[in-house]
């Protein structure tokens, strides 16, 4: 049967609503041990009282190499698995984990009209602190999607362990990124009272930041609310990788993910 252009419009406004919005799932639809993969699954606490569900992928080979995943915000931790495997395979021991209100992590009401929680803040802080305990990690990488990648950035450039800051498709301020949802998308999203904005990526390295050694954008050639003009604001890239055969910032993955890969060794190496 073929398809109208209305089915197909609707499908895709389905799909930008779903990777701009929060989205948590509960449940895992795959785990690690599926692909045959060893990791350890760890309850780390947060110092504001709530339960992260975090997984520890650690190589055979012992390295202090470790990337902190911090997802977009849509499905949970178990949706990163193929990018985890592949950190891995770059010489990364990887670190996962779901934000509260996410697949086994402390309950906590997700308002799909809210734009971010300042509580995600602390997930991550806490995943870092946690490193630091658990396995005496003095250096590490952040590596976020979406929602991920501006607390990735903002988080990130205020720690002193950060190394190296990949973020794919950021959220550049909370007011603008309000701005650009009413009207890109027509939809008003509410933002957060008390995100410091010393977090929010358009501010987060206003002062130098000797201790990381690069910050990489990833951005879509087409996305309509977060393009390479708008990553320009952000102070402090020193790579960006622009993804010219996807036409949104969820779809650079897939793209070509041995480019995808190739851009971010490379990067992580030099």
């Amino acid at each position: 049967m073929k398809k109208s252009p209305i089915f197909f419009f609707l499908v895709a406004m389905l799909w930008s609503t779903l990777t701009t919005a929060l989205n948590p799932s509960r449940d895992y639809s795959v785990k690690p041990e599926k692909y045959g993969m060893t990791y350890k699954e760890e309850k780390v606490p947060t110092k504001d009282g709530a339960t992260l569900n975090a997984w520890f992928f650690e190589l055979p080979k012992k390295t202090t190499n470790w990337i902190v995943i911090s997802a977009s915000g849509d499905g949970n931790m178990a949706d990163n698995i193929e990018l985890a495997g592949q950190f891995l395979s770059a010489g990364w021991n990887v670190a996962m984990y779901d934000y509260r209100g996410y697949g086994t992590s402390s309950d906590f009401a997700i308002d799909p009209d809210t734009y971010i929680y300042p509580q995600f803040l602390n997930d991550l802080n806490a995943i870092l602190d946690y490193l630091r305990k658990s396995r005496a990690i003095t250096k590490f990488d952040l590596y976020g999607q979406n929602i991920g990648a501006g607390i990735s950035f903002g988080v990130g450039c205020n720690r002193p362990e950060t190394r190296k800051i990949i973020v794919d498709g950021p959220w550049i301020g909370l007011e603008s990124m309000k701005k650009k949802m009413k009207e890109k998308r027509g939809k008003d999203v509410i933002l957060p009272f008390g995100y410091d904005k010393k977090f929010e990526p358009m501010y987060a390295c206003e002062t130098p930041r000797p201790n990381i050694k690069g910050i990489m954008v990833i951005v879509s050639a087409k996305d309509d609310l977060i393009n390479p003009n708008d990553t320009k604001t952000l102070k402090c890239v020193t790579t960006t990788f622009v993804v010219s055969g996807s036409t949104s910032n969820a779809e650079n993955f897939n793209a070509d993910k041995n480019l995808y890969f190739e851009k971010i060794s490379k990067f992580l190496m030099n």
